[in-house]
C-alpha cells in the first residue's frame, strides 16, 4: 500500500466492489457487533487540495483518479445495461456518452500540471511501485473495456462522438506530460497485447489507495461527493491553466462539468441512475456553457 508519507494530506483509501460486483445494502456488510444495525459510514471530509505545485499536482492526480474508478463503475452500470443484445436504449446511449465526457473531464483535471512537475512529483512515485507502472492495469476499465466490446455503437452517435473525444484528450494529456520521450510501460518493453496480471491490477489498486470489498450505495456515494466537492473547492480556488484548446475538448466548461456531477452522484442515493433529470438526450455532445445551481459550502481543512 502506498505509505502515509504519500498520500495526499486528508485523502483516505477508496473503497470499491470488484468489477462487476453490485454495491450491496448495509444489512449485508458485517459489523463487529452482531446485534447492532448495519448502518452506512459516511466519509470523512477531504482536505483541501494543497496550494505549493507539487503537492497540488500529486494532490490531483490521486483525488482525480478516484473519481475516475467512480465514474468508470457508474458508466459500466449503464453499458451492462444492454443485456449483451449489441446496443443500448437511446437515453442509455446518451448516459453513456456522457459518463466518457466524465471521465475526460478528469484526466484533464488529474493531468494538468506541466510536465516538470509531473516528472518531479508523479513519475517516480509510479516508477518505485513498478518501472513499468500502467494505467492498463485499471481493472475498473478492463470492465468497461469489455462492456463496450459487446456494443455496436452507430459510428456518428454521440457515444462515438464521446470516444473519440476521449482518445484526442488521453493522448493530449500524455503529449503535455511527457513531451519527450515514452511512457513508464513503453519504456520498459511493455505491450498492450500481453494481457495483464492479478499482480498487476493489485499494485495499480495499492497505488491508487484502493481496496476491494462489499460497499454500500450511500458509502460509495459519500465517497464520490466528498472528493468531488474537493475538486470543484479546488478549481475554485486554482482554476486549471491549461490551453483555451484543450479545454475546449470538453463539450462544457471543467467546472461545469464538477457540478454536474455533484448534482448526478447525489441523486444516485434516491435511486435515480445516471444523469436523467439535468440531461436530455439532445443534450449530450452539444457545447452547453451554463452553470449548474449548486449551494458553495467551503470545505474543512482536515485536522493532523
Amino acid at each position: 500500500m502506498t505509505t502515509a508519507s504519500e498520500r495526499p494530506f486528508g485523502l483516505d483509501v477508496l473503497r470499491l466492489p470488484m468489477p462487476g460486483q453490485s454495491l450491496v445494502e448495509p444489512d449485508v456488510i458485517e459489523v463487529a457487533d452482531p446485534g447492532s444495525a448495519a448502518e452506512p459510514t459516511l466519509s470523512a471530509p477531504v482536505a483541501r487540495v494543497a496550494a505549493d505545485g507539487s503537492d497540488r499536482a500529486f494532490h490531483r492526480w490521486m483525488i482525480g483518479h478516484h473519481v475516475t474508478f467512480g465514474v468508470w463503475r457508474m458508466l459500466a452500470d449503464v453499458l451492462a445495461g444492454s443485456g449483451g443484445t449489441g446496443s443500448l436504449s437511446e437515453a442509455d446511449t446518451a448516459r453513456a456518452a456522457w459518463w466518457y465526457d466524465c471521465y475526460s473531464a478528469l484526466l484533464l483535471y488529474a493531468g494538468s500540471c506541466t510536465p516538470e512537475v509531473y516528472a518531479r512529483s508523479i513519475r517516480p512515485r509510479m516508477a518505485v511501485k513498478h518501472p513499468a507502472f500502467s494505467g492498463l492495469w485499471a481493472r475498473d476499465y478492463e470492465w468497461v473495456a469489455h462492456l463496450l466490446g459487446r456494443l455496436n455503437p452507430p459510428r456518428d452517435g454521440v457515444l462515438k462522438r464521446a470516444l473519440k473525444r476521449n482518445r484526442l484528450v488521453h493522448m493530449t494529456v500524455a503529449q503535455m506530460l511527457v513531451p519527450e520521450g515514452a511512457s513508464l510501460f513503453k519504456g520498459h518493453g511493455g505491450r498492450a497485447g500481453n494481457g495483464v496480471t492479478d499482480a498487476e491490477r493489485a499494485l495499480f489498486d495499492e497505488f491508487f489507495l484502493v481496496s476491494r470489498g462489499a460497499v454500500t450505495q450511500s458509502d460509495f456515494t459519500a465517497a464520490m461527493l466528498s472528493r468531488l466537492v474537493a475538486i470543484r473547492d479546488d478549481l475554485v480556488a486554482n482554476p486549471i491553466d491549461l490551453r483555451a484548446e484543450v479545454l475546449d475538448m470538453l463539450p462544457t466548461g471543467l467546472p461545469d462539468m464538477i457540478d454536474k456531477l455533484i448534482v448526478v452522484v447525489g441523486e444516485t442515493s434516491t435511486g435515480v441512475v445516471g444523469p436523467r433529470t439535468h440531461l436530455d438526450v439532445d443534450e449530450v455532445g452539444i457545447p452547453l456553457r451554463r452553470r449548474t445551481s449548486l449551494v458553495r459550502e467551503p470545505m474543512q481543512a482536515a485536522t493532523p
